[in-house]
């Protein structure tokens, strides 16, 4: 891809035991995408050692497309390091991430297009009305209450699977805490690094295949691991500002 001109917009999905769904999850990014005029995009699979087909799907997914190209993860390596590879590899001058569920809809593509035009550098995708189970909803509203307090988030849905950068934005960006709420620390880094953060409106359609890595049992058993994490973003975050401060004061 190196030797191509940049495409406009570049989408990476996440993968991890999804061989029910990223077929679908692909078919539709590429009926959607091609349908927006005079837009060049570009889809990157990150398969996070699936231990289904899942990689071989996505083989022959990029086989039968161009367009299309995989990334392996030699065995799991999680959710935030699977978010990094799709930022740092997925091509585009602007690059969304998003779980390969099947739950989002490239159809949503050009309200981060848009917003990424109006000034801002991330875009977090906004599931407004969800189709998740009744524990899932629960926790996600606690996460998002305890990142309003704790990191002074503004946003309604920082956790969720649907996300647009800026490019160099995108490769700059750091995760460095290995923990699947990478929303949290991604809002850390924009405010740290002085990035514009905006918020748009998506839809979200039930999950028809896999299970999600987020279990409510298995979330519940880090709740003091959660507030650690964001405890230490907010940390960074006001040594940021004092250091900011300082810097002004000489």
């Amino acid at each position: 891809m190196s030797a191509e001109k940049e495409p406009r917009l570049g989408v990476g999905f996440l993968a991890y035991n999804e061989e029910g769904a990223i077929a679908k999850t692909v078919a539709e990014a590429v009926t959607a995408l091609s349908a927006v005029d005079g837009l060049d995009w570009r889809i990157l699979i990150v398969d996070d050692g699936s231990r289904d087909r899942t990689g071989e799907i996505a083989e022959s997914l990029a086989a039968a497309d161009r367009r299309v190209s995989v990334v392996h993860h030699d065995g799991n390596k999680g959710y935030a390091v699977a978010t990094e590879t799709a930022l740092s590899n997925t091509p585009g001058e602007v690059v969304m991430v998003v779980d390969g569920d099947g739950q989002h809809t490239m159809a949503d593509a050009p309200r981060f297009l848009e917003a990424i035009r109006g000034g801002a550098d991330v875009v977090f995708g906004w599931k407004k009305k969800r189709h998740d189970p009744f524990p899932r909803l629960v926790l996600s509203r606690g996460l998002n209450t305890l990142s309003r307090w704790i990191l002074g988030s503004h946003l309604h849905d920082i956790n969720g699977g649907c996300r647009a950068f800026r490019k160099d934005v995108a490769r700059r960006i750091e995760i460095r805490h290995r923990i699947n709420f990478v929303g949290d620390e991604i809002f850390a880094r924009c405010r740290i690094a002085g990035w514009k953060v905006a918020e748009v409106v998506v839809r979200h359609f039930p999950r028809e295949a896999g299970q999600s890595i987020h279990r409510p049992w298995k979330m519940l058993g880090t709740i003091s691991r959660v507030m650690r994490y964001l405890f230490e973003l907010r940390g960074e975050i006001r040594r940021a500002d004092a250091m900011r401060r300082l810097v002004g004061a000489r």
